[in-house]
């Protein structure tokens, strides 16, 4: 796992190096700090979704521009994605799993923008999210809400990627000759099962996207 980190985080270190050098108008830096808001379905029979769990993102975003308002956007993020469930089972009805997972991100995304005016502008984008586990803890409580585990290591039994489709919209403010202040909403609906195993449990999230591009 070390391995793959390591070399996808060279590869995007050179593509950005690369970009910057070749076409510094065309691509730009920013770093993203952000909640997240997740659940979890559920296609295992006795198991059901538990409402929401809030997590947090941050890392470092890159946009590369192909014309003037459309990008290739990706971005190197260490994102917690949290989701509780509930068991309907006789011998251990309402008791609650709570998933507690964490993952490098690197979506690859297009991003479509309007003209710039008087310095703010709109967008969307929609592409594929692509998460590798880096993490997985679990807490169970009973019915009762008492602790029967806290922050058991689930690792061995998570899946080690995690694939979804991402769709988001938001706005860009410019605050400088270079620098924008981004704020926007967007959906990263998983599709792969996040355990390994028996019945699939896929995990979902909502991020309020907060950025600085430099």
């Amino acid at each position: 796992m070390k391995k793959i980190l390591t070399s996808t985080f060279l590869i995007l270190t050179t593509f950005f190096v690369f970009a910057q050098e070749e076409t510094p108008s065309q691509f730009r830096l920013g770093l993203t700090a952000h909640p997240t808001f997740a659940w979890i379905k559920s296609d295992i029979q006795g198991i059901k979704s538990n409402g929401l769990r809030a997590g947090f993102s941050y890392g470092v975003l890159g946009d590369f521009y192909f014309a003037e308002n459309y990008a290739f956007s990706t971005a190197l993020k260490l994102t917690t994605i949290n989701g509780q469930t509930e068991s309907e089972l006789v011998a251990n009805a309402g008791e609650q799993q709570t998933y507690k997972l964490q993952y490098i991100e690197i979506p690859l995304k297009l991003k479509l923008s309007t003209n710039e005016s008087n310095g703010l502008k709109f967008f969307g984008e929609f592409g594929l999210g692509n998460g590798f586990n880096v993490r997985a803890k679990q807490d169970i409580k009973s019915a009762n809400n008492s602790t029967i585990e806290s922050d058991k290591d689930i690792y061995s039994e998570t899946a080690f990627y995690r694939a979804s489709l991402v769709i988001g919209a938001g706005a860009e403010f410019k605050v400088g000759e270079k620098t924008s202040i981004v704020g926007g909403l967007s959906l990263d609906n998983g599709f792969t099962d996040i355990k390994s195993g028996s019945g699939t449990l896929k995990s979902s999230y909502l991020g309020l996207n907060l950025a600085v591009f430099f």
